[in-house]
């Protein structure tokens, strides 16, 4: 019989400490994650709610705040395409994905195509402007971040 190799145990170890630590959200081990799960079931009963599409849109990007990952991404979009026209929405959803540029730019590209640029120049301006600042930023592209603040003037 073969005796268990201590790097194969501490390979186990790590896998299932990652395992454990991946699914934690999920369990509710956490108190922070079971408030928070309360407050993200409230803001959508005030999706719900809204009357309005721009109270929609707000109560939307409340929800989004709380959320984490994919969800908060999806939770954004639906915030602008439930009041695309609006600046402050846009405003939100780029102090929101602030620590994800990466998300922010894909979220910010696909409402640029997704609608006109002439129907709010302020909106529009807004997303090239955040555009521009993620090139400038993070993203490190000075080529498009020249070429978003070229759009943005001549919106």
């Amino acid at each position: 019989m073969e005796t268990w190799s201590t790097p194969l145990i501490v390979a186990i170890a790590a896998f299932l400490a990652l395992l454990l630590w991946r699914i934690r959200p999920r369990m509710g081990w956490t108190a922070p994650g079971r408030i928070a799960g309360k407050e993200i079931r409230e803001a959508q009963a005030r999706v719900e709610a809204a009357k309005t599409e721009p109270e929609r849109a707000m109560a939307l990007c409340d929800a989004a705040d709380l959320m984490r990952g994919g969800g908060a991404k999806a939770t954004y979009l639906r915030a602008m395409r439930a009041d695309p026209a609006s600046a402050e929405v846009v405003a939100r959803v780029v102090s929101g994905l602030s620590r994800r540029p990466r998300t922010l730019e894909s979220l910010l590209w696909r409402y640029l195509a997704t609608r006109e640029w002439t129907g709010s120049k302020e909106a529009t301006r807004a997303a090239l402007d955040a555009l521009r600042v993620l090139y400038e930023g993070p993203l490190k592209n000075a080529v498009r971040a020249k070429a978003m603040g070229h759009a943005r003037d001549a919106v």
